[in-house]
């Protein structure tokens, strides 16, 4: 499953949270991975600069960390970070995927 949202900022630049779900091994449950990209008025969307990877798993080592450097690169708030969370997770756990 793919969710995307797009937030546009004050000064033009917008802000894409793609979140992607994969079924865990053996699991039941959706792990979600977190791309986030960035664009420019007339430019395409591109990965912000100071990120190794695009896109990061929740499970992984050092979120808090992976998670504040995308927001700082990106310029998105953690409440807009939260905000496409909770989306992801009200849609993952609605009766249309069951």
């Amino acid at each position: 499953m793919v969710y995307e949202k797009i937030f546009t900022m004050t000064t033009g630049k917008q802000v894409k949270i793609v979140v992607r779900g994969y079924y865990s091994a053996g699991e039941t449950t959706i792990e979600p991975f977190v791309e986030i990209w960035v664009k420019h008025r007339k430019e395409l969307f591109f990965s912000p600069i100071g990120l190794e990877l695009p896109r990061y798993g929740f499970e992984s080592v050092g979120l808090n960390n992976m998670k504040d450097r995308a927001m700082h690169a990106s310029g998105i708030t953690d409440q807009q970070f939260e905000q496409v969370m909770t989306e992801f997770k009200h849609i993952t756990t609605s009766s249309v995927l069951l």
